[in-house]
């Protein structure tokens, strides 16, 4: 007789081992009328229940619950639908590029930038030069700054899903170049 259970039992493990993941659990009803899950039974009079997952094709927005019972087991099946995680929100500057020297007279500045994911009122972009955020966040990838002082500047965009910083760009130096204020513009020089 123990013989027979046992090649039961390894049949048993062997079929549920074939299913893509099982799990064998217990319950019971105690004396107060609670119901208890275990992955070891509680008490003599605990029933099986095996638990199979299985992968489905991603974008079906179905759950499929199947109970039924079998020689005192109960066998559950429970499939839904998985979405595929989206990708980790990016941010990239296009120009201007690392360590680049501009000439503006006026201190005109265009940034340009890329990211992975479409912008719209909830996932907007800001810039940020010298560690202050410059304007309001917008859904354009694109800032024209004028009037900045000449020297160097650092630029980076943030990427901000209500309100919060969901991804940032790397910072970049930037060296603007403008002609001095000590001088104005098409001034004589005087002889001595």
């Amino acid at each position: 007789m123990k013989l027979i259970n046992l090649v039961s039992m390894l049949l048993l493990t062997t079929a549920a081992s074939a299913a893509v993941a099982t799990t064998t659990i217990y319950s019971w009803t105690d004396d107060n009328g609670v119901v208890h899950f275990s992955d070891t039974p509680g008490t003599q009079q605990a029933n099986t229940v095996e638990l199979s997952v299985t992968e489905v094709q991603q974008n079906i927005q179905t759950t499929v619950i199947d109970s039924y019972q079998a020689d005192n087991i109960e066998l559950i099946s429970i499939t839904t639908d998985i979405e595929p995680p989206l990708p980790a929100a990016t941010v990239s500057l296009l120009a201007p590029v690392h360590q680049q020297t501009i000439r503006s007279n006026d201190g005109d500045i265009k940034v340009r930038a890329v990211s992975n994911r479409k912008l719209n009122k909830k996932l907007q972009a800001q810039l940020v030069i010298d560690g202050k955020v410059n304007g309001t966040p917008q859904t354009d990838l694109t800032w024209q700054l004028t009037n900045i002082d000449r020297g160097s500047h650092q630029i980076q965009i943030q990427l901000l899903n209500n309100g919060k910083i969901l991804a940032s760009s790397e910072s970049i130096t930037v060296y603007l170049h403008r002609v001095s204020q000590a001088r104005p513009k098409n001034s004589p020089i005087q002889p001595r």
